[in-house]
């Protein structure tokens, strides 16, 4: 199984590199990536954070023309390699699935995590009634991906919570 860790946005420059948006929690992490999947092929790459992402060179990407044909493609990681998080570090993949509670009480299913730029990732938990909150640190979540759930400091999670109608 391959993940996706960046989506490339445009060319940079003249020498081929081009400007990615980190898919990951941050540009750190995707910074940290020495090879990756461009659609099938295995790339090396080399990458520098940005304040809206990430800059990265492709092997064999050597100028402007081909950095505009890779617009809008993915870079990907395949999983049994992904060994570039940290405790407490986890892909979407992982956190797409489980159930959320706020204290013990079940609000419902994550099932998407949109990317926030400059702000928080924000996260979507479908249920009785569909749910949005900003993924931040005074939430104390908890991952537990063995059994299938995330726990969050209810108080926290009605400060920040908003519901669909």
């Amino acid at each position: 199984m391959r993940l996706p860790i960046a989506r490339i946005t445009k060319p940079h420059g003249i020498k081929g590199e081009v400007r990615v948006s980190v898919l990951l929690d941050s540009p750190e992490l995707f910074c940290r990536v020495k090879s990756a999947y461009l659609e099938d092929v295995r790339v090396k790459i080399s990458s520098r954070k940005t304040d809206g992402g990430a800059i990265s060179s492709i092997q064999n990407v050597m100028n402007r023309d081909d950095a505009e044909l890779l617009r809008g493609k993915t870079l990907y990681v395949d999983r049994k390699e992904a060994d570039l998080l940290k405790n407490g570090e986890y892909f979407v993949d992982d956190l797409v699935g489980l159930t959320l509670f706020a204290g013990e009480r079940e609000i419902g299913k994550i099932t998407e995590i949109y990317k926030g730029n400059r702000t928080a990732d924000v996260i979507e938990i479908g249920g009785e009634k569909g749910v949005m909150i900003p993924y931040l640190k005074r939430l104390s979540a908890v991952v537990l991906p063995d059994e299938g759930k995330m726990i969050v400091d209810e108080k926290a999670f009605e400060e920040v919570a908003v519901y669909a109608d």
